[in-house]
């Protein structure tokens, strides 16, 4: 009974944690457009440069440099090493698409590709991990593949920013997948193999941090905080939440994401984007579909 009780009780911490990580993440536009006065580079730089000072302050509290360390050691030894850094260069890209999109008044565009990812994994999933392609996943995926050739007539271009941003994080989970590590461990070390790069950026760049006033500052600094906290969180709910919630759940992020741009960033919704995001959300749906199917299967 009472471990029952622990089970019900960890999935309740999972949900609440994980519904908290994709809510900060979908309200992350907001923030980001506040900082509309910096350059999308210099942003992104700040970004981890504060990131890599608050985890280094979490690990130093929870007392963790020991197993970081020995961590360390052993990716140089299995040479996996190399994974991790680059991961760090492909979210360090993907926090940059994103950064200048909501910055340069594309935050629906944004939400696209946000939407567009849990479909882009499996596609990757079927060409790097070699498995199979449900019928409902391939309906999904030929949905989304309309719905961005629709985006690509309307416009007249391919929306390559959309498209790398959901590539870069899908790249990104690939390797988390294939070598994967205490959350706060995979946060130091890829903000400690970016740092030098964004220390060196900055020693370059124009822009000073204090030169839009008291206001952007903190804003800057802050932006360590609210990157490091939803990852944080995203751990906890992995560890406490089954697949099939997370699935539903993801789905938070972009929405709001979506909202807030129409709402509070007063970007425009027409007929165009109304008929591809209507592709996709049908993809959507299909995907949510055949993965419940899936994991009741699983469970009889």
């Amino acid at each position: 009974m009472g471990e029952k009780i622990g089970r019900m009780e960890n999935r309740k911490l999972g949900m609440a944690t994980g519904m908290t990580a994709y809510t900060l993440w979908g309200l992350l536009g907001l923030f980001w457009k506040l900082l509309s006065v910096v350059p999308a580079l210099d942003t992104l730089a700040y970004r981890i440069i504060w990131s890599l000072v608050v985890i280094v302050i979490v690990v130093t509290f929870q007392k963790n440099w020991g197993q970081t360390v020995k961590i360390v050691i052993e990716l140089i030894k299995n040479r996996k090493i190399y994974w991790i850094i680059l991961s760090a260069y492909l979210i360090t890209i993907n926090w940059f698409i994103y950064i200048y999109m909501v910055t340069h008044n594309q935050a629906t565009e944004a939400s696209l590709g946000y939407y567009i990812m849990p479909l882009m994994n499996v596609a990757i999933a079927v060409f790097f991990l070699h498995e199979k392609l449900s019928r409902s996943k391939l309906i999904a995926l030929v949905l989304v593949l309309m719905g961005v050739s629709i985006l690509t007539i309307q416009t007249g271009t391919l929306p390559i920013t959309t498209l790398l941003m959901a590539g870069s994080f899908c790249l990104y989970g690939l390797i988390k997948k294939q070598v994967q590590l205490p959350a706060t461990v995979s946060i130091t070390l890829e903000t400690l193999f970016v740092a030098p790069v964004a220390i060196i950026y900055l020693l370059i760049s124009p822009h000073v941090m204090t030169q839009n006033g008291t206001e952007v500052t903190v804003l800057l600094i802050v932006s360590g905080i609210i990157t490091v906290i939803p990852l944080l969180l995203f751990a906890v709910a992995t560890k406490n939440t089954d697949f099939i919630t997370l699935g539903f759940i993801q789905y938070l992020n972009p929405t709001i994401q979506l909202l807030t741009a129409i709402f509070f960033m007063g970007e425009t919704f027409d007929m165009h984007k109304a008929i591809v995001f209507a592709f996709i959300w049908l993809g959507i749906l299909v995907f949510v579909f055949g993965n419940i199917l899936t994991y009741h299967k699983a469970r009889n």
